[in-house]
């Protein structure tokens, strides 16, 4: 008796699975004009997987509405899609989208692709002849799609840029749920710090966790986890002779590698601190390297010219730059951080901090 309840519910369980929407996408439904059944009659129309390039179902024209359904769904991600029909043109043969317009759209654009998830979608398609209205219905996920919604990523010079931060921030909140604004957070990834990627992830809503691009920015942070903290001697910047150079790594008992430019003031009054402090600890293992942002390499060589620092100097500038944002949070100099002699980070410091002397001279007692 036991076992026949066992499979009784098994079997309910099954059947609960067949029916849920997660298994399936929503069903298609197209409404086609008069002029556009009359062309297509006999046809059949393609639903096309624009990412895969996959044929996802088919469906002969033979009445002016259809609807694809039973759409295999084999994650939760909505999926990106294309209807098509095989035509002649200019005696070619290939495969040519339908078109249709929506409301979301401030453009008046004709439209060929659209997003889908378990929610139901209607079209009904352009009509060339303009003789009845098109227009779309189906997942909200297409919103930020129709209106030409995008992200924008900062400048190499100015990684934490507030205007740029607070646009993408009113985009997410306002479709916190959308596929497309996380996808584009993932193409990005690279031109944002790992903790400025964070904020905004905290912006979507908790049901974006369960696209396969959330799982995949969290892995890529993973993989930063020594992010602002680890020496960078896997850099290769520029040396004032146009050189790539990796930051020294002698064995010093202390290394302060500073960020800076020739355009901050605070790092130039910074200067001439630093010098005294080099002057009193380098014979007892102190180094120091300077590392400029300076977005102009001539007012960098400008700057070394005057100030006449007697250590290592070098330039963070194009993809050394954009690794530097990667992986340090130099959202404000001058500011340093101080290394021990295994290159294992002591402290780091904003501006000049009367305690790095204090610091240094106890590291190295």
């Amino acid at each position: 008796m036991k076992r026949y309840f066992v499979l009784i519910l098994v079997l309910l369980s099954l059947k609960c699975t067949t029916n849920s929407n997660s298994k399936y996408y929503g069903d298609i439904h197209i409404k086609l004009p008069k002029s556009g059944f009359q062309k297509l009659k006999g046809k059949y129309l393609y639903l096309i997987d624009v990412q895969s390039k996959a044929t996802l179902d088919s469906v002969l024209v033979d009445k002016p509405e259809l609807q694809f359904t039973k759409i295999q769904r084999l994650n939760l991600n909505p999926l990106f899609l294309s209807i098509k029909h095989y035509d002649v043109y200019n005696g070619f043969k290939g495969l040519r989208p339908i078109g249709f317009c929506t409301e979301l759209s401030t453009q008046n654009h004709v439209y060929s692709l659209f997003y889908a998830d378990e929610t139901f979608t209607e079209i009904v398609v352009f009509d060339t002849a303009k003789l009845e209205k098109s227009w779309f219905n189906g997942s909200k996920q297409n919103a930020p799609y129709f209106k030409d919604l995008v992200l924008n990523y900062p400048e190499a010079s100015n990684p934490f840029d507030t205007k740029i931060h607070e646009h993408n921030k009113k985009i997410i909140q306002s479709y916190p749920d959308s596929y497309l604004i996380l996808k584009q957070l993932y193409s990005y990834k690279q031109f944002f710090a790992p903790e400025e990627i964070k904020k905004l992830l905290s912006y979507f809503n908790p049901a974006v966790k369960q696209y396969d691009l959330y799982q995949s920015l969290q892995n890529y942070l993973a993989d930063n986890k020594f992010f602002d903290t680890k020496y960078p001697s896997f850099i290769k910047f520029e040396n004032a002779k146009g050189e790539k150079e990796k930051v020294s790594t002698n064995n010093q008992s202390v290394h302060l590698i500073v960020y800076w430019a020739s355009w901050c003031l605070p790092c130039r009054k910074e200067i001439p601190e630093l010098k005294k402090i080099l002057a009193k600890y380098s014979d007892a293992g102190l180094a120091i390297t300077s590392i400029s942002i300076d977005g102009n390499k001539q007012d960098w060589l400008a700057a070394l010219a005057f100030e006449k620092m007697n250590w290592q100097q070098l330039l963070a500038i194009d993809s050394s730059r954009m690794q530097l944002n990667e992986h340090y949070a130099i959202n404000a100099i001058p500011k340093s951080y101080l290394y021990n002699s295994q290159k294992q980070l002591i402290n780091t410091f904003t501006g000049f901090n009367s305690s790095l002397e204090e610091t240094i001279r106890n590291e190295i007692k």
